[in-house]
């Protein structure tokens, strides 16, 4: 868990400098993507995700991505391919979710499909402890466009900031654009 906390306050501390830019471009795909970032959040854009939190990542952060499709996840080295249906691609993401060891307690609340900006995709609810015993809650999208698997999720402190800042996580996922990688 520390070496988590120290990755985690890394880039806290980078989004810090980065944080007088607005919008979100990553590159890491052919396609990636815009957003709007309301007043008052802060951005880190490592080009392999786009990271925004108000006060601290700590209490609620909203993460969006886009992986080349092939590229294998972290903790089960499996990966989404291109002809996978959104709830095939769901059960990987849950299932990489299950092995990160950094989430005690995980459970999933919800796991349906879903649209975002017209393409099918799909939506899990889960909660989880750290192992401080903190409880968390995150809010995730999934879909796969051509060679790109796009993923937008908000994590928040799960009493206070999940209900607070929900609404900001729905204006970000409304604004969400995707945009060929070449363009930018």
């Amino acid at each position: 868990m520390k070496k988590f906390f120290w990755i985690i306050l890394f880039l806290f501390a980078a989004g810090c400098v980065a944080c007088t830019h607005t919008g979100g471009l990553s590159k890491p795909a052919s396609y990636s993507f815009t957003i709007d970032i309301p007043e008052g959040w802060r951005k880190i854009d490592n080009n392999r995700y786009l990271f925004v939190t108000k006060e601290s990542p700590f209490l609620q952060y909203i993460m969006v991505q886009n992986r080349p499709i092939g590229r294998s996840f972290r903790n089960t080295k499996k990966k989404i391919q291109k002809e996978m249906l959104p709830e095939e691609a769901a059960q990987i993401i849950i299932d990489e979710l299950i092995s990160d060891q950094n989430l005690v307690n995980l459970r999933i609340l919800d796991n349906t499909p879903a649209t975002i900006k017209n393409y099918e995709g799909f939506k899990i609810l889960y909660t989880y402890s750290d192992s401080e015993g903190q409880t968390y809650k995150t809010l995730y999208y999934g879909f796969i466009k051509e060679d790109t698997f796009f993923n937008l999720r908000f994590t928040a402190e799960g009493r206070i900031y999940f209900q607070r800042d929900i609404g900001v996580f729905r204006s970000i996922l409304n604004s969400f654009q995707i945009i060929k990688a070449d363009a930018a």
